[in-house]
């Protein structure tokens, strides 16, 4: 009868131990790391912010993205005139490679890459126009589907306040709402002088300037406050 008591103590005691050793073991696995990312039940990272800059490639869970460059324009023309950006705002155009590492095609927006800058007090997101506002093929489509193992290079063009650095920020987004991490990549501009501004019209025929917007998120089409529209009759 000891020896059956004994017994059944030790398989309690190891019982105990076992389950210690799992909670421990799930706890340490759902640890933070550097970024802040954890990790769910299912595997999948979430809640971290992982920092990059231009040149360097981001590894997200569905494409690999690289910014190229990031340049900054006084003009900028859309599709329906040249626009002149206003007092202390810029267009910022980001150029951006993508590969789809996914295991299948992959539904994107232009609305996917959100920029923001230190200081930014705007409770609204800032998206970026594409090919359909400015009518050039180098510009992203506003919504494409990235092939499986296709990669694109191509360009956004926001409407900021001027500043010396900002961040293009893209978070996962997976199709049972689960989130995932951010991926934060600073990005500091390169300044082009107003007169070689992006499709800027340099003929000597009929040209027209308009006011850019304030309203970073209204599309270029609703800013109809033209500056000058002068053209060289004589």
């Amino acid at each position: 009868m000891i020896r059956k008591i004994t017994s059944l103590r030790q398989r309690i005691t190891m019982i105990a131990i076992a389950l210690c050793c799992c909670v421990a073991f799930t706890a340490c696995g759902n640890r933070a790391d550097k970024y802040g990312s954890k990790v769910a039940e299912d595997g999948r990272s979430y809640g971290g912010v992982i920092p990059g800059e231009i040149g360097e490639n981001m590894e997200t869970a569905f494409f690999d993205v690289t910014v190229e460059s990031a340049k900054q324009y006084d003009t900028f023309q859309f599709v329906d005139a040249l626009y002149q950006a206003n007092e202390g705002e810029t267009y910022l155009v980001v150029t951006l490679t993508i590969e789809n590492t996914y295991e299948e095609d992959i539904p994107m927006s232009i609305t996917d890459f959100i920029l923001d800058y230190e200081g930014n007090k705007s409770e609204s997101v800032i998206t970026g126009y594409g090919k359909a506002d400015v009518n050039q093929e180098e510009f992203m489509d506003n919504i494409f589907t990235l092939k499986e193992g296709e990669s694109v290079t191509k360009s956004i063009v926001y409407i900021v306040k001027d500043k010396k650095e900002y961040t293009v920020n893209y978070r996962e987004y997976y199709e049972d709402e689960f989130q995932g991490d951010t991926y934060s990549i600073v990005v500091v501009p390169e300044k082009i002088a107003t007169d070689t501004g992006i499709n800027a019209e340099t003929t000597t025929g009929e040209a027209t300037v308009r006011e850019g917007t304030n309203d970073t998120s209204e599309s270029s089409e609703g800013v109809t406050e033209e500056v000058s529209s002068e053209g060289n009759d004589e």
